[in-house]
């Protein structure tokens, strides 16, 4: 349930609220809590067992003696309790290593988790900003487009020039309308996203200084950002667990085959009426050493060894695929980044080149050199530019967090390198549904 707007100044707010209100985050901590569960149910197993149990019953007799029948009703009653201490349970040992390399599985899937909630709210986030910064473009897109209409509208009335001009200037001004308002949309469904997150709505989103430093990722080179995903990745990391626990669990099916020694201690007390028993009470206690053997079990054991083989061979073969994908990614991601980098400063060189392009071509255009379709052409051009170069530094952002999420090390410290550039004045605003 969406709670009323709030304020949330910076990134590192947010994300603080999405840590206490994603339900994916909140599921995944349950899942955990419930395989960890696993290890205290497994040591049980090795650990003393202990039963009660009582009995009583009434009991209608009836017997010839004497020469006539004799009937009686007496009551029988009786409780015991035992006691069992595993001393040999080879399955049981192995379950229970078995269950703490599950554990770890666990664990790291949730911190899997964790990492996977910093990427989808800076995601969140900055693509709000991002749809934000493609509205005012499109904003001063249609104001611009609008202006050069008006005065192509004039110059016509005076007869400066012809009715064709017109009718481009209008047409580009009725385009630009129609990208303004699909960028309206797209920017107030931006904040569902961050809503889902959180469970509440802004009022304010901090805007991006775009003076913030591109830099290229750092170690540098691709070898070391190979060997620290191979290292750190958390999936690889839970692969490698399972891979674990699949071991152990193919001991634990053959141990089958193995004999149990349980020691057992127990006491008895029953109590009996009737005429024949005299009221008969007995207590017994008996001290046992039990050893049980298997020796043949339907073939059920061995076909449990089987499947066990082949969960282990599943096991190993989805680590083996998980380290291939991630020396892929890993490679990939460090290259998009350093591409991005090279993206962001052409792209800024291109939107001064833009700026330069137009102010030559609306010159051209007040001496005649020049007509109405090529001025509106580059003005398009410049907005263009200006919408790319903003969409460059924010793909170098997301692409940053990703490939450190790839090799394992991201972490809320990434978040806060970033937060810094947030401006702590301005902001944006969704419109009230």
């Amino acid at each position: 349930m969406i709670s009323n707007y709030c304020l949330a100044t910076d990134l590192l707010q947010i994300f603080a609220e999405a840590q206490n209100e994603d339900p994916q985050v909140r599921a995944a901590h349950a899942q955990l809590q419930a395989e960890l569960e696993a290890i205290p149910q497994s040591r049980a197993l090795l650990l003393p067992d202990l039963t009660l149990s009582a009995n009583t019953a009434t009991i209608d007799r009836e017997f010839a003696g004497g020469g006539s029948n004799t009937q009686e009703r007496f009551n029988s009653n009786g409780y015991s309790a035992r006691l069992t201490q595993p001393l040999f349970r080879a399955d049981r040992w192995f379950q229970l290593l078995s269950a703490k390399e599950s554990s770890k599985q666990a664990l790291a899937e949730y911190s899997n988790a964790e990492q996977d909630l910093i990427i989808r709210v800076a995601e969140a986030y900055f693509n709000i900003l991002r749809a934000e910064d493609n509205l005012s473009s499109a904003v001063a897109a249609e104001t611009a487009f609008r202006r050069q209409l008006d005065q192509t509208q004039e110059r016509f009335d005076v007869g400066l020039i012809a009715i064709t001009d017109v009718h481009e200037a209008r047409a580009v001004y009725d385009l630009s309308r129609v990208v303004r308002i699909t960028q309206e949309e797209e920017r107030d469904n931006s904040f569902t996203a961050l809503e889902t997150l959180t469970s509440s709505r802004y009022d304010k989103i901090n805007q991006l200084d775009k003076t913030m430093p591109i830099t290229n990722p750092s170690p540098a080179t691709l070898q070391e950002w190979i060997s620290i995903a191979l290292e750190n990745n958390i999936s690889l990391s839970a692969s490698k667990h399972q891979v674990a626990a699949a071991k152990h669990e193919v001991k634990r099916q053959k141990s089958g085959h193995l004999p149990t020694l349980d020691a057992v201690a127990s006491y008895s007390h029953a109590e009996d009426g009737g005429i024949s028993f005299l009221g008969n009470e007995s207590d017994i206690e008996n001290y046992a050493l039990e050893l049980n053997i298997p020796i043949f079990q339907g073939g059920g054991t061995q076909s449990r060894v089987r499947e066990a083989h082949h969960r282990l061979t599943q096991a190993k073969e989805n680590y083996e695929n998980q380290y291939r994908t991630i020396k892929q990614d890993i490679q990939r991601q460090h290259r998009t980044v350093n591409s991005d980098v090279l993206r962001v400063a052409a792209r800024k060189l291109a939107l001064k080149s833009s700026q330069s392009a137009l102010e030559a071509t609306e010159g051209g255009y007040e001496v005649g050199t020049r007509n109405i379709v090529d001025v509106l052409q580059v003005r398009n051009t410049l907005f263009e530019a200006q919408r790319d170069y903003y969409n460059a530094i924010y793909d170098y952002i997301l692409d940053s967090l990703r490939l450190k999420r790839i090799a394992g090390t991201l972490s809320v410290t990434d978040l806060e390198s970033f937060n810094q550039w947030l401006t702590l004045t301005e902001g944006t605003t969704p419109k009230t549904p």
